[in-house]
């Protein structure tokens, strides 16, 4: 339901229902204006007047001129059945067509049942009556029939709460199918964008060929997709070609500077030169190759060699391998995880991808430091962290820190090329995983999450 009242379209068909409810009302209005509001204060108005009028007879010419004035009134009246009732002093009545009427004046315009019956057939009467005490202690009621008024105002408020009603359930569920049509459409664009995002450079945008505002939007996005696509085949055939090119041309340059260090004999700065050389050229051949794999991660041009993985035992022989270096280093080494643990995960990468981790943690940790790796189950996956109580990193950092031969501040001396986390991201994308930075307080922990389906 959340999601239903985010959407654009569901709102915008609220707000539509919400106008189309107000000029309902206001037509209602007007229409109850016009067809009981002014006609009953006409009728109001009628009966002042007529009021009046046998107030002055009685005044003028007693109480039975009075009573005449009413009989011929009630048999002559034009348009609204007439109704009164003249009361004496005691209280007798002198004339009357009411049923029946208050026990004491309430001296003013009050609306009262007048049903009569003729032939045994009840007619229904809503007499609108004005009560009035005269000097005399007479008592005078004078009315007209509203029921037709009355009656129409009954219908209209009837007619008033089931169109509302109707309104809002037709508002809510156009809203609803509204917003289900829209929302099937734009879902289609986001999957899309998500295939792209993912690496996938052949996703389209779905169009139904209608011509409607959805279809022009998808053809002009697939024309983009399709020209990224382009641009970025050429980049990438430019970029494997420079990388093939580099391949030869630095495996002779290190072949000819073996030779040169072993023709140096006893020339100890041409050995010298010629090592710190082919140091640098191997260093470059691994930054060319390690390029080129992340490159292929990213693209999705590297197939995944999954396989039944015994987590534990994974992290096990991580923790054996750089067991010497730490204790090299002065750094406790900790594992954490207990069986069972399994996941579909390409071991080599996997274990490169962790391998990266720890060595940057032994790089950075410092002597007396101490580092964890751990493997537990969260709701998202399977999370296998490295976590140190070093330096950790700073927080204007943390969006960086996988960039490409991105260094942080802290790094000067330490070795590296700046690769080692862009591969960490890389491996993680491919396998669908999330890569995490968070603050051990202190230290820095890093966590590879593998998702649940991937696990055993």
């Amino acid at each position: 339901m959340s999601r239903l009242l985010r959407s654009l379209s569901f709102r915008l068909t609220l707000i539509y229902a919400g106008l189309f409810c107000l000029s309902v009302a206001l037509l209602m209005g007007a229409g109850y204006w016009l067809r009981v509001v002014v006609p009953m204060d006409q009728t109001r108005h009628m009966v002042e007047r007529e009021a009046q009028t046998l107030r002055a007879i009685e005044e003028a010419h007693g109480i039975g001129a009075t009573a005449e004035a009413l009989d011929r009134r009630a048999q002559h009246s034009d348009g609204a059945k007439a109704f009164h009732a003249l009361l004496a002093p005691g209280g007798h009545v002198v004339t009357s067509n009411l049923p029946g009427w208050p026990a004491r004046s309430i001296e003013r315009m009050s609306l009262i049942e007048a049903d009569t019956f003729v032939d045994g057939v009840e007619i229904d009467y809503d007499a609108l009556v004005l009560d009035q005490m005269l000097p005399d202690g007479t008592r005078l009621l004078v009315g007209r029939d509203v029921e037709e008024l009355t009656s129409e105002a009954e219908i209209l408020h009837f007619a008033a709460i089931w169109i509302f009603g109707v309104t809002v359930v037709l508002g809510l569920g156009i809203g609803w199918l509204m917003s289900l049509a829209i929302g099937r459409r734009i879902e289609a664009v986001t999957l899309t964008a998500r295939q792209v995002m993912e690496g996938d450079l052949t996703g389209r945008v779905q169009v139904r060929g209608s011509g409607d505002d959805f279809d022009r939007l998808g053809e002009t996005l697939n024309h983009m997709l399709s020209r990224i696509e382009t641009l970025f085949q050429a980049v990438q055939r430019v970029s494997d070609n420079a990388a093939h090119e580099l391949r030869t041309p630095l495996a002779r340059l290190i072949g000819r500077l073996e030779r040169l260090e072993q023709a140096a004999g006893d020339d100890l700065t041409m050995r010298v030169a010629a090592s710190d050389a082919i140091v640098e050229a191997n260093r470059l051949q691994q930054i060319l190759s390690a390029l080129m794999r992340i490159s292929r991660l990213e693209n999705g041009r590297h197939p995944l060699e999954l396989q039944r993985t015994d987590v534990v035992q994974l992290l096990e022989d991580l923790a054996e391998f750089y067991q010497p270096e730490a204790e090299r280093l002065g750094i406790e080494l900790v594992l954490s995880a207990r069986r069972p643990l399994v996941a579909d995960l390409d071991l080599d990468l996997v274990f490169q991808a962790l391998s990266n981790l720890l060595d940057n943690a032994l790089k950075h940790a410092g002597a007396g430091r101490r580092i964890e790796i751990s493997a537990t189950r969260r709701p998202e996956g399977l999370d296998l962290s490295v976590r140190d109580d070093g330096p950790g990193l700073a927080a204007d950092e943390a969006a960086r820190i996988t960039e490409q031969f991105y260094r942080g501040r802290d790094s000067g001396g330490v070795p590296g090329d700046g690769l080692g986390l862009s591969m960490v991201a890389a491996i993680a994308q491919a396998h669908g995983a999330a890569l995490e930075f968070a603050d051990a307080q202190p230290g820095l922990r890093v966590s590879l999450v593998i998702p649940e389906h991937r696990l055993g």
